[in-house]
């Protein structure tokens, strides 16, 4: 019986990994990429502190560098918006790996998140794949930018069409 319980011990420890608490949360950076419309293309890093940084590219308000601050409560929406398609490990779902079919001219996004250690996990999704478990979710990953106060920086869709284009 004891020879049982030490074989099985790490097994039963193993069941025990689980991926990092939220609040380990350290920044979470969060990038779109252009598609063949109007689709907006920035990057942000914010901090959990609510320090944040804006790089805006085409379709978007303010195009360059930017600062902003979010609030502890917007700061942790974004995350927590976030944690469900926090992958255990780096994952990139494009046009060379995907798991259903895929559209064309459709954006990506590309969402990493480091811990206090400077640890990161990164997804890489391309909108275009299908991807079972992603893409029922779309607009929640896609649009959780939305929870951070970067209305005047990314603009809104109504007036997408009207922003500069690099």
């Amino acid at each position: 019986m004891r020879r049982l319980l030490l074989i099985m011990a790490p097994v039963v420890l193993a069941g025990c990994v689980t991926t990092p608490e939220p609040s380990n949360v350290a920044s979470i950076s969060f990038e779109t990429e252009p598609c063949f419309g109007f689709c907006p293309q920035f990057a942000i890093e914010v901090r959990a502190d609510g320090q944040g940084t804006y790089q805006g590219g085409t379709s978007v308000r303010q195009q360059g560098n930017h600062t902003f601050t979010a609030s502890p409560a917007e700061f942790a929406a974004f995350r927590d918006r976030l944690a469900p398609f926090r992958p255990a490990q780096s994952a990139a779902w494009g046009h060379d790996k995907c798991d259903g079919p895929i559209r064309t001219d459709s954006p990506s996004v590309k969402v990493t998140w480091r811990d206090q250690t400077g640890e990161s996990v990164t997804l890489d999704w391309y909108m275009g794949c299908r991807q079972p478990g992603l893409a029922e979710h779309s607009d929640e990953i896609y649009k959780a930018w939305q929870e951070l106060p970067l209305d005047a920086l990314v603009g809104n869709d109504d007036e997408r069409a009207n922003y500069p284009r690099l």
